[in-house]
């Protein structure tokens, strides 16, 4: 089984089409945790994005603000390839930058006394649209109804894994060698999620062939009622019984990443199993598919696309 392309939850639904033709096509509003205070000396900007990644942006506001690079913040990353409103948080006394340019620009401003740290997120809504749509759509209303009462496998999706699965290659290169090489926190910490990442899909594959991802079996930790699955790290293993044997059984062949994955200084945690997509909704127009969806941080809209049916990403073939 592969960790990067896992088994689908449910029959194929013989759909076809096209997403991601142009940045408009994925549309992402992050919903923040918290309201800003109103004052102290963090600024937060709430940014438009478009074919622009978020790095690109916090080094495009560390220049346009004249502070370090460390002075700016966010809560999570969001895609290149997609039109995304996300919040960011720069150390400084200045008000927000004007730029119109460069493919980012300020929507709002407030300040706040704390910067943004990582999943400082309520969640985030997905505008998305599927182009080229053809095949069996008659059956797309009874699929998508099925993922609004039953959900989806909570599979870390390919974004996380980069273009034909580079990320982990460079993950392994750097996770299981000895000694490793230097590289920045930036980069330490995408390779250590890109390994948790593929050994969570693992896992999750597996009780996707069983069919027993979305209920509980004997040995299970669960989180509101959810079953889990591990996000590798230091400590013993919290499942028991059935459930153990099949995450032990799921990880046997990716053994390489177990040890050093626990000696990196990571604690094991647990991620549910299954997502259900909150305010579901659809329309099917002229050859294009609408679908607009809420989403928990950490979730991932194309791990609910996949069960729809087979969407060729045209961000992911075009140089």
């Amino acid at each position: 089984m592969d960790p990067i392309a896992p088994p689908r939850a449910y029959a194929q639904v013989l759909v076809e089409g096209v997403i991601r033709r142009c940045p408009d096509d994925f549309s992402v509003d992050e919903h923040p945790a918290f309201d800003p205070s109103g004052e102290g000396e963090h600024l937060l900007l709430r940014i438009e994005k478009r074919g622009l990644n978020t790095n690109d942006v916090a080094n495009d506001l560390a220049r346009a603000m004249t502070v370090a690079p460390m002075d700016v913040s966010f809560a999570g990353l969001k895609d290149r390839h997609a039109v995304t409103r996300q919040w960011f948080s720069v150390r400084t006394t200045r008000d927000a930058p004007n730029v119109a340019a460069g493919g980012w620009r300020v929507l709002e401003s407030a300040r706040h006394i704390r910067k943004l740290r990582r999943g400082d997120l309520a969640g985030n809504s997905f505008c998305i649209r599927v182009r080229d749509l053809h095949g069996a759509t008659d059956d797309l209303a009874e699929r998508l109804e099925l993922l609004r009462t039953r959900g989806v496998p909570n599979y870390f999706g390919e974004q996380r894994f980069g273009r034909d699965g580079a990320n982990v290659e460079r993950a392994r290169s750097w996770v299981c060698r000895r000694p490793r090489p230097a590289v920045s926190a930036f980069q330490r910490g995408l390779h250590l999620s890109t390994a948790r990442a593929l050994l969570f899909n693992a896992v999750l594959g597996q009780r996707v062939v069983a069919q027993t991802w979305d209920r509980l079996i004997e040995g299970d930790v669960a989180i509101e009622g959810s079953p889990t699955g591990p996000l590798w790290g230091r400590g013993r293993p919290a499942a028991s019984g059935e459930a153990l044997a099949i995450e032990a059984d799921a990880l046997t062949v990716h053994h390489e990443w177990l040890d050093p994955l626990e000696h990196l200084g990571l604690s094991q945690e647990r991620r549910t199993f299954s997502l259900c997509p909150k305010g579901l909704e659809w329309s099917i127009d002229q050859g294009c598919l609408d679908v607009r969806f809420h989403l928990l941080p950490g979730q991932y809209a194309t791990s609910v696309l996949r069960e729809l049916g087979t969407f060729r990403n045209a961000a992911m073939i075009t140089p």
